[in-house]
């Protein structure tokens, strides 16, 4: 003969105090997760540049260049990242020069010791020419400023025009 299974409604009740505990862990978690959802704004696209590393922030086909600030011959004062830098070669002396050797240099970075430039490789070579040949390397801060197109119209109509971008 098989034994008799007989179920009691007590073994499958819950205790009263277990139901609360299960009730407050739940809300808790559910509480938890609203917050950090709804709580945090979405990153905004600064934080994501800022977040990105040197590498990630660079343009294709481009070089990031650290310039030891030592190898200027004139302080640049006030750059920030995102900053346009003209370079300039010059050579004091007898027979004096001065030669742009990098043109809209984007600043990557800067401290007291060092700026780091994104740069192609021709601006690369320039610079690292110019400092091998003992020229002053003389930074130049480009404006914000748009052109305006009246600029264009006030050239000589001699010289070359210069392109424009508005």
């Amino acid at each position: 003969m098989l034994p008799a299974l007989t179920f009691t409604p007590k073994r499958f009740a819950m205790p009263r105090r277990r139901l609360l505990l299960a009730a407050g862990g739940s809300s808790m978690l559910l509480g938890s997760i609203l917050t950090t959802l709804l709580g945090s704004p979405p990153p905004s696209a600064d934080d994501a540049a800022a977040s990105a590393t040197l590498a990630q922030r660079l343009s294709m086909s481009t070089w990031a260049l650290a310039v030891p600030t030592a190898w200027l011959a004139a302080p640049l004062a006030e750059v920030q990242n995102g900053d346009s830098v003209d370079l300039l070669a010059v050579r004091a002396g007898d027979r004096p020069l001065a030669v742009a050797i990098a043109a809209d240099l984007r600043v990557m970075s800067a401290d007291e010791r060092s700026i780091v430039f994104e740069v192609d490789e021709e601006s690369a070579t320039a610079i690292a020419s110019a400092r091998a040949s003992g020229l002053l390397i003389v930074p130049l801060l480009r404006s914000t400023h748009l052109r305006s197109a009246s600029f264009c119209t006030e050239v000589p109509t001699s010289l070359p025009r210069p392109t424009c971008s508005v």
